[in-house]
């Protein structure tokens, strides 16, 4: 009886087990999350995978998963405006050449009729510049700056980390003025954009 119950009992923990393995969130402005891949189970870890991405180019996870999402979709949302009016008489321009020409434009090519569908594809196709422009900023930025990379890497390496969850920070006495500050959303960490404690 008891070498029957051992099979059940391991049975379980290995369900539980793989139960409790990290599921990738949904991507974000088309970027993939790679969670076990990429952990940013402590700020500490945040930090590294900022500098690791950055040093790879891979700009777009950098700003689609370890940047703080409510600065990044704001600062989207803002670039996107200034695309709307172009968007939208492009989008009208290919709206008018389907209509007069069906066969010329493919399905999965079509725009929306409806004026509601259509105002929401321009939002989205302006977001998607948005994104593009936010990228552009911050990749110049710290190409422009490779001090504020310096003091990243010595904020990763001996910085002091302070951390009262759902928040953290982490300050280098020889870094003046570029302490971080992280904030903590589910299981993983963000870099928030703030340069000093409110």
């Amino acid at each position: 009886m008891r070498t029957a119950f051992a099979p059940v009992v391991l049975l379980g923990v290995s369900v539980l087990a793989h139960a409790q393995q990290p599921k990738d969130p949904a991507p974000r402005y088309g970027v993939a999350a790679r969670v076990k891949q990429y952990p940013q189970t402590t700020p500490r870890a945040a930090l590294k995978l900022a500098l690791d991405r950055i040093d790879a180019g891979d700009y777009a996870y950098f700003v689609a998963h370890v940047l703080d999402p409510k600065f990044v979709d704001d600062v989207v949302i803002d670039r996107g405006r200034g695309f709307e009016a172009a968007l939208e008489r492009e989008l009208a321009q290919r709206r008018d050449l389907q209509i007069t020409n069906p066969d010329k434009v493919p399905l999965t090519d079509r725009v929306p009729l409806d004026p509601k569908e259509f105002r929401a594809l321009a939002t989205v196709k302006a977001r998607e510049r948005g994104y593009k422009q936010l990228l552009k900023e911050i990749e110049d930025k710290l190409k422009e700056d490779p001090q504020t990379i310096k003091d990243m890497r010595k904020l990763a390496r001996d910085g002091t980390f302070a951390e009262a969850e759902p928040t953290a920070s982490v300050a280098h006495e020889s870094v003046k003025g570029r302490t971080l500050y992280f904030r903590k959303i589910g299981d993983r960490w963000f870099i928030e954009n703030k340069q000093e404690e409110k």
